[in-house]
């Protein structure tokens, strides 16, 4: 059963509503769901996904209380959220149970389970491993990753990359910890995602998600918007090769951002008459090869690229999908500087009783809409 089915439609729109399902047979909570007072749910890019479930709990005639001592909820249990928009649903996150917080206040209307959440990841991240990979042979990143993972009934995406393979890697740590460490040393992501794990570069092309409409009369979905256009980050990152041969000089390499822009003017075109360059310099970290400190600047280049930000909310049911990090998303309304493809990074899932709300930062290596939206948004903006 679906908590907060009954929130009030409009003309325009169904009602949103959240399906929580838990256990190894991920079964439905069925009229607990009628206790649920929020759920909140944060996804990044950068980081696991995690949230918070707040549920009203009451206690019977025979002293049980409704929630805590049903059986379901408890440490390490398989959960999945999922947003119902009545024609269709989507999945927000799936992970484990990892914390539960019963509360008992004086007054007893008040008491309360809080459930806190984590997704897949956080099976990587109970046990001290001590491992060398690629000893004797080498082992690609890749095959590390889908090795590590392997017990846990997850599948590596088919569009993940190779990493890199120069030498053995010595593990003394967690294994999400490892991977995170990987994912960085080659400029990846390492993204937990509906029983898959992509670890791989950004991806900036194929289909954009649903748009965001800001200011576009009765289909606008997104309830506010704001950019953050700032340009105190280096357009370059450098770094010095090793001495072809004894005696000889370091080589200094310079590494410019190989991303495609999301617009029709890179961010580092805007600045380039000032008659300072904007480099930034890495030095060489323990052992690193010289693929894995150039794989890493590059990494670093093309993150710092990104300075464009935006922050905002989304009526979840007028938008009518869930917002999934690490895609694109087009913004239109925003105008032909601010509006066009971003990057999602961060997203705040938050089921109230007041609606589904998602609280989003997106960033961007560009400005300028290239037209591609079809300017639906934009041609009403100027009515409202």
């Amino acid at each position: 059963m679906s908590f907060l089915a009954g929130l009030l439609s409009t003309p325009s729109r169904l009602p949103a509503s959240c399906l929580i399902e838990v256990g190894t047979g991920l079964e439905d909570i069925g009229d607990l769901a009628n206790l649920v007072s929020t759920v909140e749910i944060e996804t990044s890019r950068e980081g696991a996904s995690a949230g918070k479930i707040v549920i009203d709990d009451r206690r019977t005639e025979t002293g049980v209380w409704m929630a805590a001592d049903s059986g379901l909820f408890t440490r390490w249990a398989p959960i999945k959220i999922t947003a119902d928009f009545q024609t269709h649903s989507e999945e927000v996150m799936r992970g484990f149970i990892t914390r539960l917080k019963p509360s008992y206040p004086r007054n007893g209307a008040d008491a309360k389970l809080e459930i806190e959440l984590m997704d897949e990841s956080a099976a990587l991240d109970r046990e001290h491993q001590r491992t060398i990979w690629g000893d004797p042979a080498p082992m690609t990143d890749q095959l590390i990753i889908q090795t590590l993972i392997s017990d846990l009934g997850l599948v590596l995406d088919p569009a993940s990359g190779q990493g890199a393979s120069s030498r053995s890697l010595n593990q003394d740590s967690r294994p999400i910890q490892f991977m995170r460490e990987r994912a960085r040393a080659n400029g990846y992501e390492l993204i937990f995602s509906e029983g898959t794990v992509y670890f791989g570069p950004w991806r900036l092309e194929g289909e954009a998600q649903a748009p965001m409409m800001v200011y576009a009369g009765r289909d606008t979905n997104c309830l506010s918007f704001e950019a953050e256009d700032q340009g105190q980050s280096p357009d370059a990152v450098q770094f010095d090769q090793a001495p072809a041969s004894d005696g000889a000089s370091p080589v200094t390499q310079t590494i410019e951002p190989d991303l495609a822009p999301l617009g029709t003017t890179p961010i580092a075109e805007e600045g380039r008459d000032v008659g300072t360059p904007s480099v930034w310099r890495i030095s060489r970290e323990g052992d690193e090869t010289e693929e894995e400190i150039t794989a890493r600047a590059q990494g670093l280049a093309n993150q710092h690229s990104f300075r464009l930000r935006a922050r905002g909310e989304l009526d979840g049911a007028l938008y009518g999908h869930v917002l999934k990090v690490a895609r694109l998303v087009s913004v239109d309304g925003a105008g032909t500087r601010y509006g066009g493809l971003y990057y999602v990074d961060k997203v705040n899932h938050v089921f109230n009783p007041e609606g589904y709300r998602q609280q989003f930062e997106l960033i961007r290596n560009a400005t300028g809409d290239d037209g591609s939206l079809g300017g639906a948004a934009s041609a009403l903006s100027g009515l409202f």
